[in-house]
């Protein structure tokens, strides 16, 4: 899916380019997930589990701009990639394809400057577009942040699965399952 490039404004004044992220940009999004991986203990992966190759990531782009119902939408801050969210489907059957997906991950530096509930309300707005009539996403326990950002656009809590990271220290965190009716 082809995403329109817009511009935003943050809470600090700066602007924001949103656009789709394209092929070119497999390097610079490999790094990346490996950056947020470390930074933040509520993504689903350690820094060393990104070893996607180049080719690989390329390939990946290149089939959510081909995509007519996903989309992987990147943020530039003064340049700099800021992070990026994701609308994927989740299933190819007709009694699943009413429901999608998202997914968002920002920088910390990033964070708290209205980004990430602009990137979430756009995808949320396209997944109307694609004819989806519910949104889903999960939420590690202790991210309290990123649950009042989601429960503030309308997400429900609807389950909670304990245990559901293991860290290398042995502690676990659990899960909680949001939906939004769109």
């Amino acid at each position: 899916m082809i995403y329109a490039e817009t511009e935003i404004k943050l809470k600090n004044g700066c602007t924001a380019v949103v656009r789709n992220a394209r092929p070119e940009d497999a390097k610079q999004t490999i790094e990346y997930l490996r950056t947020v991986s470390g930074e933040s203990p509520f993504l689903l992966r350690e820094p060393d589990e990104v070893n996607f190759t180049v080719e690989k990531e390329r390939a990946i782009l290149q089939n959510k701009a081909e995509s007519p119902n996903e989309i992987m939408l990147t943020a530039y801050v003064n340049g700099e990639l800021a992070g990026n969210c994701s609308l994927a489907s989740q299933g190819d059957k007709r009694r699943m394809k009413h429901r999608c997906c998202v997914s968002i991950a920002l920088y910390e530096k990033y964070c708290n400057l209205g980004l990430g509930r602009v990137l979430l309300n756009t995808l949320l707005e396209l997944a109307k577009q694609c004819g989806y009539t519910q949104a889903e996403l999960g939420v590690i326990e202790g991210n309290e942040r990123a649950k009042h950002v989601y429960e503030s656009l309308g997400f429900k809590e609807y389950g909670f699965l304990p245990n559901s990271l293991r860290y290398s220290d042995g502690t676990t965190r659990g899960e909680y399952f949001m939906v939004k009716e769109l």
